[in-house]
């Protein structure tokens, strides 16, 4: 049994199938979400009012927040621990303290402002621009929330702890839900905003606990003239750069869609959700899986099992996600026939929107395979070649896109993607070799 864990753990990472499975139980959950949304509100001023009033704040945490720490704060805590656990910690501390002092700013700024914010939205009535600056106020507390979360995340996946991290969105979720199902009738769509607030807190709660079972604990620190966190803010700039990239993207697709004939765009959104679904169950839940050990490998400028680890992990991924490829090109036709055909979406669409899911299903395993490159990027302390890479991306995309829209019609937003990540992919590699090559001649090490 000890020799058959050992095999599976080389081709499949040791918390890998925990995430994956957690993240298909947050996918569910969202579905379930919208269920409720949908039987509770319809497609009401209120229900646009509560998503627009998450938008902005949602935008704050992302950049301010999530986008710096996901790339550095794994590898630069590792390489602390490797030599001083009490100085990672205090790192640790001092990044928590800073996560939630910014996003404290951001939120009583929004807060402040909602009013201007909301006379933004022309297209809303009084009454739903009121009821969207209630609710944007209310949604600023829980990104403060998110903040304090994030951070304690990256402690949690630091020290391997991952059922905590991966548990918390659904809870998120589960709080949405039950503040709707519950309270809806008596306060509408505020009940809903207050259980996301709910929400929020047993994603921070379930990962408080979480790191209970660490040696981190949790108070303010502020530490920040630090070599350590000097490093950390070098890292950070280029990630949060780059993080609207995606953003970019979509908006670009989205244009380009419009300019297509009616239903194009549905049918980009609709695709798109069937394509992420194997990126979210096996390329960045089998990439984060192993994070901890390419950083670890690092900071022991162990290069033989960084390579090792990370060509495993690229395979395994490569694989996985080929074969899901191959699933939904077959299977695209029965899957928007079956959870979308019907009603006013009438034959048209059902063609239209399963050959572009079809198209879609080529990127896959491009898509998958930028988050091990990228993790491997991330590990040895490098955000920079990795936003680059995503810049050459973007510029791929809206070459080849715009070059196919004439030939090909809607199917150039997929075909254009998949040009764009596997663009990246070559300049991942290519960084990512080098960046090895240099830690086996000893040009390349762990900071202090």
């Amino acid at each position: 049994m000890i020799a058959l864990r050992a095999q599976l753990d080389r081709v499949v990472p040791r918390g890998a199938l925990v995430l994956s499975v957690l993240s298909l139980g947050y996918f569910a959950m969202g579905i379930v979400r919208n269920r409720v949304f949908a039987n509770t509100f319809g497609a009401s001023p209120e229900l646009d009012a509560y998503y627009a009033a998450f938008r902005l704040p949602e935008i704050a945490l992302d950049v301010l927040v999530a986008a710096g720490l996901t790339a550095p704060f794994v590898p630069i805590y590792t390489s602390l621990r490797h030599d001083d656990e009490a100085a990672a910690n205090q790192f640790g501390r001092t990044v928590l303290t800073g996560a939630i002092g910014v996003m404290a700013l951001a939120s009583l700024a929004i807060f402040l402002l909602a009013p201007w914010i909301g006379d933004r939205f022309e297209g809303f009535d009084a009454r739903t621009r009121a009821l969207y600056v209630d609710l944007l106020r209310i949604n600023c507390l829980a990104q403060i929330l998110f903040a304090a979360s994030f951070a304690l995340g990256e402690i949690l996946v630091a020290n391997r702890r991952f059922v905590a991290y991966a548990v918390a969105p659904i809870l998120y979720s589960g709080g949405i839900v039950a503040g709707t199902v519950l309270f809806a009738d008596r306060f509408g769509i505020a009940a809903t905003a207050w259980g996301a607030v709910a929400g929020a807190a047993a994603h921070l709660g379930v990962r408080i606990a979480g790191t209970r079972r660490t040696s981190f604990r949790i108070r303010p620190a502020f530490d920040v003239r630090s070599a350590a966190f000097r490093e950390f803010i070098r890292l950070m700039l280029p990630r949060m750069a780059s993080h609207p990239i995606e953003l970019l993207m979509l908006t670009y697709f989205t244009i380009l869609a419009t300019q297509l004939g009616a239903g194009s765009v549905s049918s980009f959104n609709f695709a798109s959700d069937y394509q992420v679904v194997p990126i979210l169950l096996i390329g960045a839940p089998f990439s984060l899986a192993v994070f901890p050990t390419l950083s670890a490998a690092f900071a022991d400028g162990d290069g033989t099992t960084f390579r090792a680890v990370l060509g495993r992990n690229l395979l395994t991924i490569a694989v996985l996600t080929a074969l899901a490829a191959v699933a939904l090109f077959v299977l695209s036709g029965t899957l928007v026939e079956l959870l979308l055909g019907g009603g006013r979406f009438g034959p048209e669409d059902v063609t239209r929107t399963t050959s572009v899911v079809a198209a879609f299903a080529l990127s896959i395993p491009f898509d998958a395979l930028a988050y091990p490159l990228s993790r491997g990027l991330y590990a040895t302390h490098d955000t920079l070649r990795q936003a680059a890479s995503s810049f050459v991306a973007l510029g791929v995309v809206v070459t080849v896109s715009s070059a196919l829209v004439g030939p090909v019609g809607i199917l150039a937003v997929p075909l254009g993607y998949a040009a764009g990540m596997a663009a990246k992919d070559l300049l991942l590699a290519i960084f990512l070799v080098r960046r090895l090559h240099a830690l086996r001649a000893g040009r390349l090490r762990s900071p202090d």
